[in-house]
C-alpha cells in the first residue's frame, strides 16, 4: 500500500472531501488529488501535518513506500524542521558511536552531503528520510522528533492497521479495554507511549473485536 492509498483511506474514514482535506493541510484540492493518485509526494512539513491530524505515525504513512517519483523536488521548510532534525541526527550518531564517514557508507550519501545534513542547510527528501531511518534502525517519527519511541514493530503496525479499519465505537472499546490514556491519539497507543498491551490481551483483541456485538469492522 503506497502513501496515496493510505491518505485516501484515512480521509474517507473521516468522511472528509478532498477540498476539506486541502483546507486542513493549507494546500489545494488539486494537490490532495495528486497525492492520492501518487503523481506528487508531499513535502515533509505536509507529511507531519497529515501524521498529526490523523494521529498515525509517519512510518505508517510511508510503509512500503519506494521512490517512484522525484522526491528530491519536495523539500520541507528548513526554518521549522531543519534545526531539530540536525540535532536529532547528531544525537543518534553520537549515541550509536557512528562516525560521519560510517554514516556516509551506511546511507550511500556523499560525504559533503552528510556534512550539509549535520551542519548545513540540507534537508532530506522523503526518499532520503526513509534511507536514513533504515540505516540507523529508527522510525521516521523519531528522526522528526514526533515520537520518543525509536521504532515501531511489525506487530504494532498490524495492530494500528486493524485499529484504523474499525468504526468509532470499536476504537473506543479498544482504548477502554486497553486502559490507555490516548493523549496523543492512536499513534501513542500503537507506539506504546502510554502503556503496552500484554501479548495475551492484544491477541485477544485481534480475535474477538470483529465478532464483538455492535462493533463493526470496515472491510
Amino acid at each position: 500500500m503506497n502513501f496515496g492509498i493510505r491518505l485516501k483511506e484515512l480521509r474517507t474514514q473521516k468522511k472528509l472531501t478532498q477540498l476539506q482535506m486541502a483546507e486542513i493541510l493549507d494546500t489545494s484540492k488539486s494537490n490532495i488529488s495528486k497525492y492520492e493518485a501518487g503523481s506528487v509526494e508531499p513535502n515533509l512539513e505536509t507529511l507531519v501535518k497529515i501524521s498529526r491530524y490523523f494521529d498515525v505515525p509517519v512510518d505508517y504513512l510511508l510503509k512500503n513506500e519506494i521512490a517512484t517519483v522525484d522526491y528530491a523536488a519536495y523539500k520541507m521548510d528548513t526554518s521549522e524542521f531543519g534545526y531539530e532534525f540536525k540535532c536529532k541526527l547528531r544525537d543518534i550518531l553520537q549515541e550509536k558511536d557512528i562516525s560521519t564517514k560510517q554514516f556516509s557508507e551506511m546511507t550511500g550519501f556523499h560525504p559533503e552531503d552528510v556534512d550539509l545534513y549535520l551542519f548545513g542547510n540540507k534537508i532530506p527528501s522523503l526518499e532520503e528520510l526513509i534511507k536514513i531511518a533504515g540505516a540507523l534502525d529508527v522510525s521516521a517519527d523519531y528522526l522528526l522528533n514526533i515520537s520518543h519511541r525509536k521504532r515501531i514493530s511489525q506487530e504494532e503496525d498490524s495492530l494500528l492497521q486493524l485499529f484504523n479499519r474499525c468504526d468509532d465505537e470499536c476504537k473506543k472499546y479498544l482504548l477502554a479495554k486497553a486502559g490507555v490514556l490516548c493523549v496523543e491519539g492512536i499513534s501513542a497507543v500503537a507506539a506504546g507511549e502510554y502503556g503496552k498491551y500484554v501479548d495475551e490481551e492484544k491477541n485477544h483483541f485481534l480475535r474477538v473485536v470483529p465478532k464483538e456485538k455492535g462493533l463493526k469492522k470496515i472491510a
